[in-house]
C-alpha cells in the first residue's frame, strides 16, 4: 500500500472517478443531442472516440503497476512495451478538441433567417462538442500528469521536462495525422511502415509542410497551456498539503 500511495493513489482514484462520471454525462448528451430536422443524432461517432481517449489513461495506471515490480530487467522491457503503446494511443485524448469542427459541418447554419448563433439547439450542439473537447483535454493532461511523475522518478526533473515536452510535440503531430491524413493508432500498430513513408512524402511538400506547422502549433499551445496550469496547481496544493 506504501507504494501505492507514493505514486498518488488514492487521490488519482478520484480523479478518475470524476473524469468517468464527466465522461458518462457528456456521453449523455452525445446521445440525446440532435440536429433540426431529427433523425439519427449525430455526434455518435464521439462514443467511439471518447473510448480511444480513454486508453492512455488507462496505460498510465499499468504503467503505475509496472513501477511497483521488484524485478529490474522485466520492470524495464514492460517500461518500455507499455510506454510505447501509451505514446501511440496518446494523441486520441486530444484528438477531441478538433472535433468541435462538427457542429459546423452538420448543423444546417445558413436555414432561416441565417441567425443560427440565436437558436438554442445550435448551442447545444456546440457545448456537446465543447464538453468533450475539454474532457480530452482533462484526460490527456491526467495521462501525462501520472506518466511525467515516473519520468521524474526514475531519470530526473529535466528529462522529465524534455520528456513532456516531446509527447506534446509528437501528440500535436498525431492528431494532425488523424484530422487530414486520417490516419489512426490502430494503423501505426497494422502497419508503422508503411505510416512512417507515407508521412515522409507528405511532408516533403512544403505547402502540406507549413500546413501542418500552422495546426500543430495550435493543438501543442492549447495542451501545454493546460498541462502546465494543472501541473504547478497540483504541485501548489502539494506544498501546502507538507507544510501542514
Amino acid at each position: 500500500m506504501q507504494g501505492w500511495r507514493q505514486l498518488g493513489y488514492p487521490g488519482k482514484w478520484i480523479l478518475y472517478m470524476i473524469l468517468f462520471i464527466a465522461t458518462l454525462i457528456g456521453m449523455k448528451y452525445v446521445v440525446q443531442t440532435q440536429l433540426p430536422d431529427g433523425g439519427r443524432p449525430p455526434y455518435l461517432f464521439m462514443l467511439w472516440n471518447t473510448f480511444l481517449a480513454w486508453i492512455p489513461l488507462g496505460l498510465a495506471v499499468v504503467l503505475d503497476m509496472v513501477s511497483l515490480l521488484k524485478r529490474k530487467v522485466l520492470k524495464f522491457f514492460l517500461f518500455l512495451g507499455v510506454g510505447s503503446v501509451w505514446l501511440f494511443f496518446y494523441p486520441n485524448a486530444a484528438y477531441l478538441i478538433t472535433d468541435m469542427l462538427h457542429p459546423f459541418h452538420r448543423y444546417p447554419i445558413a436555414s432561416g433567417t441565417g441567425r443560427f448563433w440565436e437558436d438554442n439547439l445550435f448551442w447545444d450542439n456546440l457545448f456537446t462538442m465543447f464538453f468533450a473537447a475539454l474532457l480530452g483535454l482533462a484526460i490527456a493532461t491526467a495521462s501525462l500528469l501520472s506518466v511525467h511523475a515516473l519520468v521524474r522518478k526514475y531519470l530526473g526533473g529535466v528529462t522529465g521536462w524534455v520528456f513532456v515536452v516531446a509527447v506534446l510535440l509528437l501528440s500535436s503531430f498525431g492528431v494532425y495525422m488523424g484530422r487530414f491524413i486520417r490516419f489512426n493508432s490502430w494503423d501505426i500498430l497494422r502497419d508503422p511502415l508503411r505510416i512512417f513513408g507515407d508521412t515522409v512524402i507528405y511532408l516533403m511538400d512544403l505547402e502540406y509542410l507549413r500546413h501542418a506547422i500552422g495546426f500543430c502549433k495550435w493543438i501543442f499551445l492549447i495542451s501545454m497551456f493546460c498541462y502546465i496550469v494543472a501541473y504547478f496547481f497540483g504541485a501548489m496544493q502539494y506544498t501546502k498539503l507538507e507544510k501542514r
